[in-house]
């Protein structure tokens, strides 16, 4: 191997090494062709490995990254609740690259470090995702600028290492930054002008590597020895004047000069000779193109010297300079204005003689752009599916946000990733993204991703473990989802339902839901108040008594909440025979709160349900002491109860009490009047005189008050009351 096929292929690897970019393959066929070189790029990460294999599985134990982000999803919850401001990518980012695994050649936090810089432009300019198109062109611009700086450090790595060839010097001029480089990059092609008097003239190629690396007065200062004969004699203006014009106002530029820019591109390439120095003709035709925003030109320029850009990077930074996001309906062209595919073309790749017709270039719209990137799918981009993070960045700097999530949540090779593929969802929806439809419709297959049930699934594996932070991520699901009290109450619901955690997430008493979790989300109490409303509503339809009785409880409305009390009790009382379980327990103690409640407002329907819950304490109490086989004590109990006589005449009073009683009391008519003809029956064997007429007056009271008392008193009640009277006749 010669020595300067030796060093070439040493600048090479360096490139790949060291530039803070992007990507690590050639670009497609419209862009570099077979016989671009294919480098390595920057890193943009992957978790660890074996804490994501099982990430959404119920109940894993998480790993630091996934705590780090999950605490990143608290604080913005809570900045936004209290109206404050925090930048979600800045935060998310510095907890990956803490806790991410360095080893992969990608890395995650170089990917949120690249969405940042796309967002910035926008953000710096107070541009909001409601104004549209400006919208779109902010991000834009910050795509470039993220590979404007990553080519800058490129450069002066490449001049550091090679400092013999570069002749650097100590000018502190960036305009000696741009030679030295070149120097480096076109050494195989002999002496430079840089070098030495008529030597190869680099000019044009200054021009166009100032504007790369984003040094904008660099490229200026360049221009000022760049000369076009032709267009000089044409227009009467330098071609400083023409960049200072372009850069100040591009769509102006192309209306006033487009047309001639793009006559300029067609000479240059019906002239092109593979013969000649391509140097000045190469960069002289790239420059015009990026002028007259003629992304034709620079297809046919590719695929005639397809080294020209060797990397994604330098690929995809021509394209983002290229794209119109706003043009005229009659320029936008056919396919989203001039891909290479477009027909302007001959079989050999040069300009169609015919083609430009003396008008501007056709615009390249976004959703070309998009189309022609997506043509050759994710495994084109990531080396064959290695490195899956390449083809995120694709994805992001052409603004395919959702498609970016759907790849990260969905795509097979990026199961590594779908912690971080959450995270982005919700970055995305704080800083807005998600309200612009940049995912042209037409640059791919339709986008299958439900992110309101993705950010729910995720929230699932901490409804037992931590209910608070599974409460994040639900309503964070109901935002993305479109928000409103529909959404919020169903995915309240499920969580109130599988956690049972009402203490956290409703708090603890006092003013409505204060110390709830909910009221991070839910500030407002007359929106809270509706949405436990809402909910507890949906909960009792739904069989779900536990949960629609704490709701009632929070959203202030105990009368509601006690029916619902009386009737769980009621059932209770019968299943456990007036045992004092948790369940037992929960509800007295819930009841006694509602009552306590309702007393500072009584009204009649109030009182009603309070006096039934009463009524339901004293018959468990009966029926516990039943099972306690303390008869005497039954009998006590019984006597206070309002619908039960102990004497004649009481009976047609308690019979209109027993009309007037509350259905869940009602229904323990049959367990009461059983135990109490038991006890008689018991207590009669021991009974002395004075007892035994006690007893005889019971019975007999008993005997005239289940006749037509109720249709659903059970049978063996009139048969236990049946052998009291005749075991007294």
């Amino acid at each position: 191997m010669s020595f300067e096929r030796y060093m070439s292929d040493c600048m090479s690897r360096d490139w790949a090494n060291d530039k803070q970019g992007l990507f690590s393959s050639v670009a497609p066929f419209t862009g570099l062709g077979g016989g671009a070189t294919s480098t390595g790029g920057l890193s943009f990460g992957s978790i660890t490995r074996a804490d994501v294999a099982s990430a959404f599985a119920g109940g894993a134990k998480s790993s630091p990254k996934e705590q780090a982000y999950v605490s990143v999803v608290k604080q913005l919850n809570e900045a936004a609740a209290q109206g404050k401001q925090m930048d979600p990518i800045t935060a998310f980012g510095a907890a990956c690259e803490q806790y991410e695994d360095k080893t992969p050649e990608t890395l995650m936090s170089a990917c949120w470090k690249l969405l940042g810089d796309v967002l910035a432009v926008a953000q710096s300019r107070g541009i909001s995702p409601s104004d549209g198109s400006e919208y779109s062109d902010a991000l834009l611009q910050g795509g470039r600028n993220h590979l404007q700086a990553g080519f800058a450090v490129h450069m002066r790595g490449v001049i550091s290492r090679h400092r013999s060839a570069a002749q650097r010097g100590a000018d502190p001029d960036q305009l000696r930054d741009v030679q030295a480089y070149l120097a480096v990059r076109f050494r195989d092609k002999g002496t430079l002008d840089l070098q030495a008097p008529g030597g190869l003239d680099t000019t044009w190629a200054q021009v166009y590597y100032s504007l790369r690396a984003g040094w904008i007065d660099v490229a200026l200062k360049a221009a000022e020895r760049a000369v076009d004969v032709t267009q000089s004699r044409a227009s009467n203006i330098s071609v400083k004047q023409l960049l200072q014009h372009w850069l100040q106002d591009a769509a102006g530029f192309r209306q006033k000069h487009g047309a001639r820019m793009v006559q300029e591109c067609e000479r240059l390439l019906q002239g092109y000779s593979h013969k000649q120095s391509q140097l000045k003709q190469d960069y002289q035709l790239l420059v015009y193109a990026l002028l007259a925003g003629d992304n034709r030109s620079v297809d046919s320029l590719i695929k005639l010297n397809p080294s020209l850009l060797p990397t994604m990077e330098d690929y995809i930074w021509i394209k983002l300079s290229l794209v119109n996001t706003n043009p005229p309906a009659a320029a936008a062209g056919v396919g989203g204005g001039g891909s290479s595919g477009s027909g302007l073309y001959n079989i050999s790749g040069s300009f169609s003689p015919s083609s430009g017709g003396g008008l501007g270039a056709p615009a390249y719209t976004l959703a070309g752009w998009q189309s022609e990137l997506n043509r050759w799918g994710p495994k084109y981009y990531s080396k064959e599916g290695k490195e899956p993070l390449l083809f995120l960045t694709v994805l992001l700097l052409s603004l395919q946000f959702k498609r970016a999530l759907s790849f990260l949540l969905k795509a097979d090779m990026t199961k590594a990733y779908r912690l971080d593929g959450i995270h982005l969802a919700i970055a995305l929806h704080f800083t807005g993204v998600l309200q612009v439809n940049t995912d042209e419709p037409l640059a791919g297959g339709p986008i299958e991703l439900d992110l309101g049930a993705q950010l729910a699934a995720f929230g699932r594996r901490y409804v037992t473990i931590d209910s608070t932070t599974a409460l994040h991520y639900y309503m964070l699901a109901a935002a993305v989802s479109g928000g409103g009290v529909k959404e919020q109450g169903r995915l309240f619901r499920e969580l109130l339902v599988h956690s049972k955690d009402y203490g956290t997430l409703l708090g603890g008493g006092g003013a409505l839901g204060s110390g709830g979790a909910i009221q991070v989300f839910v500030r407002d109490p007359v929106l809270r108040q509706q949405l436990f409303e809402y909910v507890a509503y949906d909960c009792q339809i739904n069989q779900q008594p536990d949960e629609a009785r704490e709701l009632y409880m929070a959203a202030q409305k105990p009368r509601a909440a006690l029916k619902i009390i009386n009737q769980q009790l009621s059932a209770e009382i019968h299943a456990s025979k007036g045992a004092m379980t948790e369940l037992m327990s929960v509800l007295i103690s819930r009841g006694q709160a509602a009552v306590e409640a309702i007393s500072a407002a009584p009204d009649a329907a109030s009182r009603r349900d309070a006096d039934a819950f009463k009524q339901l304490q004293l018959i468990r109490q009966l029926l516990e002491l039943a099972g306690k086989r303390q008869w005497d004590r039954v009998l006590q109990v019984a006597a206070k109860l309002i619908f039960l006589p102990s004497e004649r005449a009481r009976i047609d009073v308690c019979r209109l009490e027993v009309k007037q009683l509350d259905d869940s009391v009602r229904e323990r008519m049959s367990d009461v009047l059983e135990t109490v003809a038991q006890a008689i029956l018991q207590l009669r064997a021991n009974a002395d005189h004075t007892m035994m007429s006690l007893l005889q007056e019971r019975v007999a009271c008993l005997k005239v008050f289940v006749l037509d008392l109720d249709p659903t008193i059970a049978p063996t009640v009139y048969e236990s009351i049946n052998a009291c009277v005749r075991e007294f006749s």
